[in-house]
């Protein structure tokens, strides 16, 4: 039976705290290009829970905060009041700079009063400025009472509320860097990759497999070709060699597919398991190179590679991986 979000959705809200700042750490790892995502963890948190640094000047530059919330209802009002006076107070005290961005991770979304205070960013920092000592002064430290003096009271009002988001499980199952993460999880289905397209112009980083094609077609035909476009022009390595090129594509747009959509360790895997199957054919004796190649071709294609990636592994994928591997040293299609 095929899973929907739905089920997906039910899943992230059975996570607990912790487990829930995890899934929310690698799927922000995905989601921006931030140069380190970090999580915070323990009492010492200071409303941080997951964290993504824009700069490498970490909590003294930009940094987007992640404050993950998993209740068994809607986010309270009093709780999100309580956490944005929580990091705008450490950060006057200069732990770190105020948030760029502050996003709310509430699986069941927040509750009716503070999405008002959310989407009327004023009203939140007025509430919040007003409502300070009932809401903030006596718990974001446990025995202290931090007062709203009028220094604290022009650093909340220097900042934007209109940074802060809320985001609902729905709305993380919408983004597409979700996809990875769903399915180191929970084993969602990425989908097929899209078929490679092959430039007419042979691009500078096919020329190693290339290389070593012409003088497998050169030694078969006990004549050197000039180039690829003379091997293109004979009337039987021709087509041969436009396939292998085709494979080629195939591959490179299956793997950078899917390193964008799923944990990169799936297609380390895949390709772990190619190499695998079709390493002894390649180091079996063969007529010449070209039967070398034909072989491991032929191999390629019976290959059946475990993991979730395995239905949408098309045959010249499999193949087409065979000369990347050429391409990055791992084979050779001519022994010297």
């Amino acid at each position: 039976m095929r899973t929907t979000a739905k089920d997906y959705a039910r899943q992230v809200i059975a996570l607990d705290d912790t487990a829930l700042e995890e899934f929310v750490r690698q799927w922000v790892s995905r989601r921006c290009q931030y140069l380190e995502v970090h999580r915070f963890t323990g009492t010492g948190d200071m409303g941080r829970d997951v964290v993504g640094f824009v700069t490498a000047s970490r909590h003294e530059g930009d940094w987007d905060n992640y404050q993950c919330k998993q209740y068994g209802r809607t986010l309270p009002t009093e709780t999100g009041i309580l956490e944005v006076g929580k990091v705008l107070h450490y950060s006057h005290q200069g732990h770190f700079t105020r948030p760029r961005e502050f996003f709310f991770v509430a699986p069941r979304g927040v509750n009716r009063n503070l999405k008002d205070l959310i989407f009327n960013p004023a009203k939140f920092k007025q509430t919040l400025v007003e409502k300070w000592d009932q809401y903030c002064a006596q718990k974001i430290s446990e025995g202290i009472s931090i007062a709203l003096d009028s220094s604290l009271r022009d650093w909340i009002e220097e900042w934007d509320f209109s940074k802060i988001r809320p985001l609902s499980v729905e709305m993380i199952l919408e983004d597409p860097a979700a996809l990875s993460v769903l399915a180191a999880w929970f084993g969602a289905d990425p989908g097929p990759a899209p078929s490679g397209i092959v430039p007419t112009e042979v691009e500078a980083r096919e020329l190693p497999y290339l290389e070593q094609l012409i003088d497998a077609y050169s030694e078969r035909e006990g004549n050197q070709f000039a180039n690829h476009a003379a091997v293109l022009r004979h009337e039987e390595h021709g087509s041969h060699f436009w396939m292998q090129r085709e494979r080629f594509y195939d591959a490179d747009s299956f793997v950078r597919f899917y390193r964008e959509s799923i944990d990169a360790q799936e297609i380390d895997t895949f390709k772990r398991d190619i190499h695998h199957g079709i390493i002894d054919v390649h180091r079996s004796a063969h007529a010449d190179t070209l039967a070398r190649v034909d072989a491991v071709m032929g191999q390629a294609a019976r290959l059946q590679p475990c993991g979730i990636l395995e239905k949408y592994a098309r045959v010249p994928v499999k193949q087409g991986v065979c000369h990347h591997f050429v391409n990055e040293g791992i084979l050779r299609w001519r022994k010297n």
